[in-house]
């Protein structure tokens, strides 16, 4: 009896919503900003974050990566100034560590890692979406754990001419050449054409979104520098351990050789930074705990805004229905019928706003991705969260005024004009 009597309630509330649609989408307004904003950046933000994740675990637990400086040390409060004025990181030190290191495997330069340089890669009529564009040395390949596919590596003789010679994944491979054989082919990226030498093989793709772990294209480090523009010494160094040698031997081993190429006294701090998987996953993982943060701060003030919006509008609509109020309390309708029929208004209200507003940020996220390839991911609970926050603000901002209507005395209601 009660579901009956509850959903005749809920279908009053939809009616009179229906009746007033400009004044309850204006309403609702800031819900639906709020709630896009949740969904169509949470949506980014998991998708990068996938995406990101799953290309640091493939690399291997047993790499190792050298760099000037990284986020990490901003979260722990180190100075700005101090970080960019440490000594550069760069090829003559990738050099050094191979010759002198006894636990490393394979060691290369990398640029185009931190901040990720992308392009889009053309061949006739076909083109990528935007791919990650890294240049490294010829031992990348060993260093980074990866698998040739079809044709051959970046070589010395490339690196030493510069050569326009590109290495691309499976991604940019299947976009650009989806019928024929790569190799040799030319293709054009950010305008300057490139030979295809090689490909490489698939890389964890099927947990990837949108098959990220392997849409880069490697060119030589020479080459990047000369397209690019960086410097020797702004790269990133990539290592990796030999077999059965401890990580954590081979990074105490780099440290010892970079402290004392940098003149580092015992008392000193390091003025370098030497990362693994773990670590990279431990910042990374920070890192998108501030975004989310960050994005209920910002969303919540929307939120907040419709709140207010809502509960205006149902104390408008309470002096409007203030005669209506007087007849059904004088046909025997109970104090907690007239609460519930407002507060199921307000709930209503607030609920169509959060679904308005999640179908818009999924469709932002959808439309980002055609449009830039950015991955995405749309998990069922950002929907639910997305609802069951607006319901909770419609029941919040609509207690004083569901109250209000609740307590107006029978007799004056009615002869309110």
């Amino acid at each position: 009896m009660r579901s009956i009597v509850l959903s005749e309630v809920l279908m009053m509330a939809w009616d009179s919503l229906r009746t007033h649609k400009m004044r309850s989408l204006l309403t609702v307004l800031g819900i639906v900003i709020g709630i896009m904003m949740v969904v169509g950046m949470t949506s980014l933000i998991r998708g990068f974050d996938k995406s990101i994740t799953g290309q640091i675990e493939s690399m291997g637990s047993d790499t190792l990566y050298l760099i000037k400086w990284s986020g990490q040390g901003l979260l722990n409060g180190e100075d700005l100034r101090e970080l960019l004025a440490r000594p550069d990181i760069g090829e003559r030190d990738a050099e050094a560590i191979e010759r002198l290191g006894d636990t490393v495997d394979g060691v290369s330069v990398m640029y185009g890692a931190g901040i990720p340089t992308v392009g889009t890669l053309l061949f006739r009529g076909n083109r990528t979406n935007q791919t990650q564009i890294m240049g490294v040395a010829p031992k990348f390949l060993q260093a980074g754990d990866m698998e040739l596919d079809l044709g051959r590596f970046v070589s010395p003789v490339d690196i030493r001419n510069r050569s326009d010679v590109v290495v691309i994944g499976s991604g940019p491979r299947d976009a650009l050449f989806p019928r024929q054989d790569p190799i040799n082919r030319r293709i054009r990226i950010n305008g300057r054409e490139y030979r295809v030498i090689g490909t490489i093989k698939d890389r964890a793709a099927s947990s990837m979104v949108g098959d990220q772990a392997n849409n880069f294209a490697i060119v030589p480090a020479s080459n990047y520098r000369k397209l690019f523009g960086a410097r020797p010494d702004g790269a990133m160094i990539i290592m990796r351990a030999k077999p059965n040698v401890p990580i954590e031997d081979m990074q105490r081993e780099v440290e010892g050789i970079m402290r004392a190429r940098h003149g580092l006294r015992a008392d000193q701090d390091t003025d370098f930074e030497i990362s693994s998987q773990e670590t990279l996953l431990e910042l990374w993982n920070n890192l998108t705990q501030y975004f989310f943060l960050t994005l209920v701060a910002l969303s919540s003030v929307a939120l907040m805004v419709g709140g207010i919006g809502v509960m205006a509008i149902m104390l408008v609509s309470v002096t409007e229905r203030t005669r209506e109020i007087g007849v059904r309390k004088a046909l025997g309708a109970r104090r907690s019928d007239v609460l519930l029929q407002f507060l199921a208004e307000a709930v209503v209200l607030a609920a169509v706003g959060g679904l308005l507003g999640a179908g818009v940020g999924a469709s932002v996220g959808w439309i980002a991705h055609k449009a830039t390839g950015f991955p995405i991911s749309l998990p069922w609970w950002s929907f639910a969260i997305a609802v069951g926050t607006s319901s909770l603000i419609g029941i919040v901002s609509g207690i004083y005024p569901a109250n209000r209507a609740a307590r107006l005395d029978p007799v004056e209601a009615l002869r309110y004009e």
